[in-house]
């Protein structure tokens, strides 16, 4: 992760560092980039850039690890939107995505999300915003006695989120098609796949 020199930098400035992170490790992956890439679009020394990262690796790890916290916190909160309809929370959600521009750096971020979704299945070990995610639970009438066993469902929900707009990509969905494909999911966790 960044260092104390790069978090204490303003918040602008912090910005046009991950703009410009976005935008070369979009383009090629990390193994084909270069420091000098870097230092050279940013106008700063190696020796600046070696005081914010220990080195490529850790500034491409922060820019993802900071845009998962981003879109995270977007999940939620288009969940709590909702309240009573948990699962058209995620479907205003996704349907965010659907038609972004390959230049725009929504999408951008998207890309790279995707191609490191295994983020969303880290936990933290503080659990905040656990009250709130219990009432939601609650208000949708979801049965999950235990804290553990929402806080799984909650991981759960993102990689559930993640993994339908992976599909989307991959498989260059419209709104429709994305939709439908969730809505098949919705199905399976609320009425379940089995006759009875």
């Amino acid at each position: 992760m960044p260092k104390k020199t790069f978090l204490n930098l303003p918040e602008e400035r912090q910005g046009e560092i991950r703009d410009l992170l976005l935008t070369i490790f979009y383009e090629k992956p990390v193994s084909q980039v270069k420091v000098s890439e870097i230092v050279d679009a940013l106008q700063m020394s190696r020796g600046i850039f070696y005081k914010y990262f220990e080195d490529l690796n850790d500034a491409y790890d922060y820019l993802i690890h900071y845009y998962a916290g981003q879109i995270h916190g977007e999940i939620i909160a288009y969940m709590m939107r909702q309240q009573a309809d948990f699962f058209k929370g995620i479907e205003d959600f996704l349907v965010m995505y659907v038609d972004l521009s390959h230049e725009s750096p929504r999408y951008q971020q998207l890309v790279l999300l995707t191609q490191n979704s295994y983020l969303f299945s880290y936990r933290p070990t503080t659990n905040h915003g656990i009250i709130e995610w219990q009432e939601l639970l609650e208000k949708n009438h979801f049965d999950m006695p235990s804290v553990d066993e929402q806080i799984s469902f909650l991981y759960f929900s993102m990689k559930l989120v993640i993994d339908s707009l992976t599909d989307m990509l991959a498989n260059h969905w419209n709104k429709e098609q994305l939709l439908q494909d969730f809505q098949f999911k919705t199905q399976w966790l609320t009425k379940g796949i089995k006759k009875s």
